[in-house]
Parts: C-alpha cells; structure tokens; sequence
C-alpha cells in the first residue's frame, strides 16, 4: 500500500506514514487520538441541544481542554539525534492536528534554571505560542517520573474536575 519510498512517481505519503507509525509505535499518539474524542463527543452533543455552529468551538473549549505533560519535550527539540528530533515532530503534528484543545507543558533547564512551560498552536493561523511560562524553584523530577512530571503542570489546568491519564491508555467514541 506504501510503495517504496523514492519512487518518483507515486511518492509516499509523508504525513500519513507518520501518523500510521506513531499510532503503532507510541502510545503517546494513540492516546491522545482517542482522548481528543471527548471534544467530538461534546460536539455531537451540542449540536443535538440546538448549539449554533458559530458557538460550537467556544462551547467545547470551555468544556475541554487537554493538556499533555511531556517533560523531555524541549530535550527531544533540542536533541542533534535524529529519532529524537522525529518524536518532537510528532508531538508537534499532533499539536496542530488539535490546535483548539491539545496543550504541552514541559520542563525547560537553561543553566540552573527549571521552568514549567505550556506551548499552544493558535487554532485559526496555526502560529506557535507560548502560553505560559511559570519559573520552578529546582528540578520537579527527583523521583517518580509520572507524577512529578503531572505535578509541574497542575498549575496550567482549570475547571471543576480533572482526569489523569497514563500514556498507554486508549480510548473509543463510544
């Protein structure tokens, strides 16, 4: 279905092999693919209830918002080896792929200094931002690496309620 990769006259799908690879190969993708289907689901839902299309997305993003803590993210940007640089793509695509509700909050080392940063995609220009930037009094991650690497990002989380997650959970629309 491929082809192989070169062949002039049916290239191979960039875009569509990472996408592919990433959903067998990490668990990071496959769970964010399905935790995002809680936005499509309270769309449905909002279109049921007479929402008009023009509130539709401010409704869900009131309601939603997933922020992802992947505390080596500026590690794999930064990185001169190649499989490193390819997963800081990925999480990137994926950043785009769902501007409106996908946050990344990750801890950024320059010198001594640690910060927990949270980086958004502008969901109509699709332009890089920095949401927020939040100076750490030391390194977050001294022990266990799951929950401190939650803890750092607590802060850029709000509403009534919270679900973590561990990155190897899937999920359905059903």
């Amino acid at each position: 279905r491929v082809k192989k990769r070169g062949d002039e006259s049916d290239p191979l799908p960039n875009d569509a092999f990472i996408e592919w690879a990433s959903d067998r190969g990490q668990v990071l993708s496959r769970t964010i693919r399905g935790v995002m289907l809680y936005g499509d689901a309270l769309r449905v839902l909002a279109r049921l209830e007479g929402v008009a299309d023009d509130e539709l997305e401010a409704l869900v993003s009131s309601k939603f918002e997933f922020v992802v803590t992947c505390q080596i993210y500026g590690k794999l940007k930064a990185s001169a080896k190649p499989d490193d640089k390819w997963k800081a793509q990925c999480i990137d695509a994926m950043r785009h792929r769902f501007a409106a509700n996908l946050k990344i909050a990750y801890v950024e080392t320059v010198g001594s200094d640690n910060s927990s940063v949270l980086l958004g995609v502008d969901p109509a220009t699709h332009a890089e931002r920095v949401l927020y930037k939040v100076k750490l009094p030391g390194n977050p991650i001294i022990g266990e690496g799951t929950p401190e690497n939650q803890n750092h990002a607590i802060i850029f989380t709000r509403g009534e309620s919270m679900q973590t997650l561990d990155m190897n959970q899937d999920h359905y629309m059903g």
